[in-house]
């Protein structure tokens, strides 16, 4: 193909599959967000588990700090099973609500606060510099969350911080000290742990302000951009319904041509006096353009509404006729002959939003086009494969060249006239195929075509 426009075509993890009932639109892309930070804490949290049980050991027995390290081996060993715990949940976040999933990671921080807390009653308790380890839990509220609820964390690991020292100062509990120097809770004066509460408060206010004011900053980036993608994945829409409106007005012209013509006979008919029954014909033939005409324009109106990103179940027949239909005129007008050939897929079944996938198939198809000689067949099929849906546009053009396969997706990389080309089309589609958890793949041969491939997950 001539037009080629965004990174190379790359394979991504498709996502579990997620219970309709359960989530709303646009709730699936934040649910994998989560999902995705659940995992690496959930790993991360091993690695915790391990150097807990190594620097008890590595302080029991090799420095001899820790008379009985027999406690501190239990909350490592404590934190590894709740840890494994959380991974045999893992699986199922998936299929749970947004909501769900955002009370699941509240629980896991809220767990780790309490091991934390217990942790530290056992080696040193406030004196431990390791209390600043509070600190991860507020950011990590803040960053997968929100800002409120790292206040919330904030203030409950201050409770708890306070809440042991003063236990511990009071004789509530038990005081393990470490003989490395550290502070001696029985010296410390009421105002001075007061001081040494609002060191570990103020830190925490202040943690929380900074990592808010830079979320906010990031989020305001990342709603600008987003307004931008959106703004620029509609101009090549536009673009795209520009050259299909062309070839509409074409197309539309003949059926409008054959019904002023009936209208023209069925006056002079009635003047002659016919029959309402030998009218009936031509009327019947004005009705049959006239529904021809709307289901042409009704093509062009649905591919070129702004619709909203929906995953519902796929019509994959209907889609690729469609698209096919959709590009037939500039097809015709270019010499190029397309063949549609779907393949139904049994029971499977595949979960996307038509209209942005259509908008894909359009785009290739026009760059299939652009890149055929004329005289030359493009063909648009499916095929199930290896728990996947593959759908194939296939052309014999002049194919891309070796230097230009990486460049096929960067955005606005285009080999095509600047009259014919934006550099988009591709860009767009890989954004679109990978929001489905799919795929675009790309075979092709100088001098010989270009196959792309969209791959998608069955659900």
């Amino acid at each position: 193909m001539t037009e080629t426009d965004a990174g190379q075509a790359s394979t991504g993890e498709a996502p579990t599959r997620e219970a309709t009932a359960t989530l709303l639109p646009g709730d699936s892309h934040e649910v994998a967000a989560l999902r995705a930070q659940v995992l690496w804490f959930n790993r991360l949290r091993l690695v915790v588990a391990a150097s807990v049980i190594w620097l008890t050991a590595l302080a029991a027995h090799g420095f001899a700090i820790l008379p009985n390290p027999w406690p501190l081996y239990v909350v490592g060993g404590l934190i590894a099973v709740v840890d494994f715990g959380y991974i045999a949940v893992y699986r199922r976040l998936a299929r749970w609500s947004l909501a769900s999933v955002r009370q699941h990671v509240y629980l896991q921080i809220g767990v780790d606060l309490l091991l934390l807390t217990a942790l530290l009653h056992w080696s040193g308790g406030v004196t431990n510099p390791v209390a600043l380890f509070y600190l991860f839990h507020a950011f990590i509220a803040a960053l997968v969350l929100s800002v409120r609820a790292a206040v919330i964390v904030g203030f409950s690991s201050l409770i708890l911080l306070a809440g042991l020292g003063f236990a511990e100062h009071f004789g509530w509990l038990a005081h393990h000290p470490l003989p490395l120097g550290l502070a001696e809770l029985d010296s410390i004066e009421p105002l001075g742990f007061l001081l040494l509460t609002f060191a570990y408060g103020g830190t925490l206010i202040f943690s929380i302000y900074f990592v808010a004011n830079v979320l906010s900053r990031l989020g305001e980036r990342e709603r600008q951009l987003l307004r931008l993608t959106r703004q620029l994945a509609t101009s090549e829409k536009l673009a795209s319904v520009g050259t299909l409106a062309a070839g509409v007005s074409h197309e539309i012209n003949n059926p409008i041509g054959v019904i002023a013509n009936k209208v023209q006979i069925l006056r002079y008919r009635v003047a002659d006096g016919d029959e309402p029954e030998q009218l009936c014909a031509e009327l019947d033939v004005i009705d049959k353009h006239t529904r021809r005409i709307a289901k042409i324009t009704a093509g062009l109106l649905t591919f070129s509404r702004d619709t909203p990103f929906e995953m519902r179940p796929l019509d994959v027949d209907a889609l690729l006729r469609e698209a096919a239909d959709l590009v037939k005129v500039p097809f015709r007008t270019a010499g190029v002959a397309l063949v549609c050939e779907p393949r139904p897929i049994g029971e499977a079944t595949i979960q996307g939003s038509s209209n942005h996938l259509l908008q894909v198939l359009i785009n290739m198809l026009l760059n299939a086009k652009d890149a055929s000689p004329a005289g030359a067949f493009v063909r648009l099929e499916n095929e199930l494969s290896g728990g996947e849906l593959h759908l194939r546009v296939i052309d014999a053009g002049a194919g891309i060249e070796l230097d230009n396969l990486a460049k096929v997706f960067d955005p606005f990389f285009t080999t095509k006239d600047v009259d014919k080309g934006t550099g988009l089309g591709l860009a767009i589609s890989h954004g679109i195929v990978e929001r489905h958890g799919g795929r675009i793949e790309i075979d092709s041969q100088p001098g010989r075509g270009t196959t792309f491939h969209v791959v998608l997950p069955l659900a």
